[in-house]
């Protein structure tokens, strides 16, 4: 027996085992399908859920991430655990006198007051030596402005949470929608063979204009986060943002701002981050708000709002749960305030406005219900109601809905049941009697498509040489071009000019 039929036949008595709720013996199967292959991410993946300790479950997480950091099972199965284990810290002191909780207070955004807490503490714990008295007084002055600082920091957060739990609208059921429209028929995805070398290097984009606001770099930390990086395409110089490790990123329509899912490894939590493309006046966007897990951001491009998902604070999470039910949110960048679209216990992802703002796209997987699948559907903002755009339920699985330019085209990515790990690129026209049409079709996983301003190009991420690269279709012609080829992991957020 070949070493894949081998790791295949053991993945399947192990899930079987499991199935039968027999985690010793599918424990067995699945460390030895990891030992033929240390590389197979669904190994990984069984392995973590029939592990016995959160440590275990987190360090084969870890490695899912490593291979993907896009696999959303391993991203929310890790986001569990970190609440899990923030919800049991939460009254430990981290610093004499102030707990865990009493810093978590704060979300995401409580880095900056926990690195003033530490200056604090060390200040006051440093080099008692009664040699350096002239020092230690001129320390002591420090303390005393950063204790006022954070003093201020904590009434203005603790003001501002009140206000957002006041402000907040509250929102009624999701409106029932008529039954699902017929749709037709969806591609039919045939899977392509193992490649047995690396593609061809592609030649790089050479007059094509813009820029790619990307997420590239190593993922030493096993993360799942990276630098937020900024590609001239034309020229294929890039340029990151400093101070920045995230995912996700979007970008004002004039290329001026850019707001991102922000790792935080202070907490080890992320929130929304906004900041400006030179790299000044960054600004954490979920703190202080009723929501925990803030992520995948979309500016509007009329208004100054942006639509994300998150879990509502108070939420329990249960990691047994392979989809928790991210709801989807606005943000008034005016305001500071947070409106709530969804409320149900349906699971939502990578949501986005519409050229005018009003409908947003997004991922819609109902987990709990007997018709299990991700589709993707239109949100009316105004109205809450709900549209379907495809409806294969769990025959395909949609991800990274994204609008053309005129906003009428839908671009996404899609891989069939049989082969999860094979995404096209797939382009579907919103009108009825229209088709949709797979643009790009590899040996690979292609994901993350995004248009240029003028619809002229797509941009995505593809694997097909072995490590996540961007390329860029030129849609008229069918032209491929690559824009990197390194062995950093390249994904590309949004495209400006």
């Amino acid at each position: 027996m070949s070493e894949s039929k081998n790791i295949q036949e053991l993945l399947k008595q192990g899930i079987e085992a499991a199935r039968a709720g027999q985690k010793a013996e599918a424990r067995k199967f699945f460390e030895q399908a990891v030992d033929l292959d240390d590389q197979n991410e669904k190994s990984w993946m069984w392995l973590a859920s029939v592990m016995d300790t959160d440590e275990e479950k987190r360090l084969c997480l870890s490695n899912v991430l490593l291979l993907n950091p896009l696999n959303e099972r391993a991203q929310k199965a890790m986001a569990q655990l970190d609440a899990k284990s923030m919800q049991s810290n939460a009254g430990k002191e981290i610093i004499p006198g102030v707990s865990r909780r009493q810093l978590m207070l704060f979300g995401g955004g409580g880095g900056v007051v926990i690195v003033l807490l530490l200056v604090v503490f060390l200040s006051i714990q440093g080099n008692r030596n009664a040699a350096v008295v002239a020092e230690q007084q001129n320390a002591q002055a420090t303390v005393d402005a950063a204790t006022a600082v954070v003093a201020a920091a904590f009434t203005e957060i603790a003001n501002a949470t009140a206000t957002q739990i006041a402000a907040i609208t509250p929102t009624p059921s999701m409106t029932p929608t008529s039954p699902r429209p017929s749709l037709p028929p969806e591609f039919t995805a045939t899977p392509s063979p193992t490649p047995t070398e690396a593609a061809a290097v592609l030649p790089p984009p050479n007059g094509v204009g813009g820029r790619l606001i990307t997420w590239s770099g190593r993922d030493v930390g096993r993360t799942g986060f990276l630098p937020i990086v900024i590609y001239q395409i034309s020229s294929g110089q890039s340029v990151p943002l400093p101070d920045t490790q995230g995912r996700n990123p979007d970008a004002l329509p004039d290329g001026g701002r850019v707001v991102y899912t922000r790792y935080f490894p202070v907490t080890f939590d992320y929130g929304l981050e906004q900041i400006n493309t030179n790299g000044t006046d960054a600004t954490i966007l979920s703190n202080g708000q009723p929501v925990i897990k803030a992520q995948q951001p979309r500016y509007c491009a009329t208004t100054n709002w942006v639509v994300f998902v998150a879990l509502p604070t108070g939420r329990q999470i249960d990691f047994n749960q392979q989809q928790p039910p991210y709801q989807v949110f606005l943000f008034n960048l005016d305001t500071n305030q947070v409106l709530r679209l969804t409320n149900d216990e349906i699971g939502y992802s990578e949501p986005a406005f519409s050229p005018d703002c009003s409908k947003i796209a997004v991922v819609r997987n109902d987990a709990a219900s007997l018709s299990i699948g991700a589709d993707i559907v239109l949100i009316d903002p105004t109205s809450m109601v709900q549209t379907a755009v495809t409806n294969d339920l769990d025959a395909f699985t949609e991800s990274s809905p994204r609008w053309s330019p005129d906003g009428t085209t839908l671009i996404y990515a899609a891989a069939p049941k049989n082969d999860p790990a094979n995404h096209d690129i797939v382009t579907r026209p919103l009108s009825d009697s229209a088709t949709p049409l797979v643009v790009v079709r590899q040996a690979a996983d292609d994901i993350l498509p995004v248009f240029s301003p003028d619809g002229r190009f797509i941009a995505y991420s593809s694997n097909r040489n072995g490590f996540w690269d961007i390329y860029i279709l030129e849609t008229a012609t069918g032209m491929t071009y690559q824009l990197t080829n390194t062995e950093d992991e390249d994904y590309p957020g949004a495209w400006v000019n």
